[in-house]
């Protein structure tokens, strides 16, 4: 009976040990994943910038740059660009390129399918103002029945949908957004920097608050806790916003 409990008690400890083991080792591969991921250690580990990467990028595919990243993909250390070569393209080039070297990785070009997201874009707008309307309906005849604080209400969620319309209508294709672009994406990156000086982490060609803007996201320093987030006037070349945002 003693030797029967002396192996189960032996069985139990073998078991929990190495339970703690795997525990502990999916724990380290979960740390190891994310300092990967954090933009200290990628910015720490280039030994190209952002600068220097895209004069390489558009010099292999001329256009406008619409996106820009450090990342690691593979194990690889890469900027990846997405450049279109004209407000008419149909093509959008994806380029990647080393980021200790300098070197281009590889260059692909993705067909930009802008009948079908009008089309998609166009059947959810009309969705939209359908279930809109049967909501306004609704909230009309509730009101009436609940009095005063219903209709407060129903003027509330109208006013959230409003905005949330507005901003809709702000956004416009690739095409546009390039169309609109007076200065090329070095020049962006200079003027950012000299704002804010710093390690380029990613950028994006977008439409904030009415303006076109080149938008990036700088590392100020190694140790930093925040990224600035500086918007350049893809029209003017000037400054129009800063926002920072803490690291997680």
């Amino acid at each position: 009976m003693k030797k029967s409990k002396l192996f189960a008690v032996t069985i139990f400890a073998v078991i929990l040990m190495v339970s703690l083991g795997l525990g502990l080792s999916l724990q380290a591969q979960e740390s190891k994943e994310s300092k990967s991921h954090d933009p200290r250690v990628l910015a720490g580990a280039a030994r190209v910038a952002m600068l220097e990467a895209v004069l390489t990028a558009t010099k292999e595919a001329p256009g406008v740059v619409t996106n820009a990243e450090l990342e690691k993909e593979k194990s690889q250390l890469i900027y990846s660009f997405d450049i279109l070569p004209s407000a008419q393209s149909q093509k959008l080039t994806e380029v990647h390129i080393d980021a200790l070297t300098g070197k281009v990785l590889s260059k692909e070009e993705e067909k930009l399918s802008r009948g079908e997201e009008e089309e998609q874009e166009q059947e959810a707008s009309e969705e939209a103002k359908e279930a809109k309307e049967k909501k306004v309906a609704a909230t009309t005849k509730e009101s009436k029945e609940a009095g005063k604080a219903k209709e407060a209400n129903a003027v509330k969620e109208a006013e959230e949908e409003k905005e949330e319309a507005a901003g809709e209508e702000e956004e416009q294709n690739l095409g546009e957004l390039v169309s609109a672009v007076k200065i090329n994406f070095a020049q962006a990156i200079k003027t950012a920097l000299a704002d804010s000086p710093g390690f380029v982490l990613s950028a994006e060609l977008e439409k904030e608050n009415g303006k076109i803007i080149y938008s990036f996201d700088i590392l100020p320093s190694p140790q930093a806790r925040e990224i600035n987030e500086i918007q350049v006037d893809v029209t003017t070349g000037q400054i129009v916003a800063r926002e920072k945002e803490e690291i997680k």
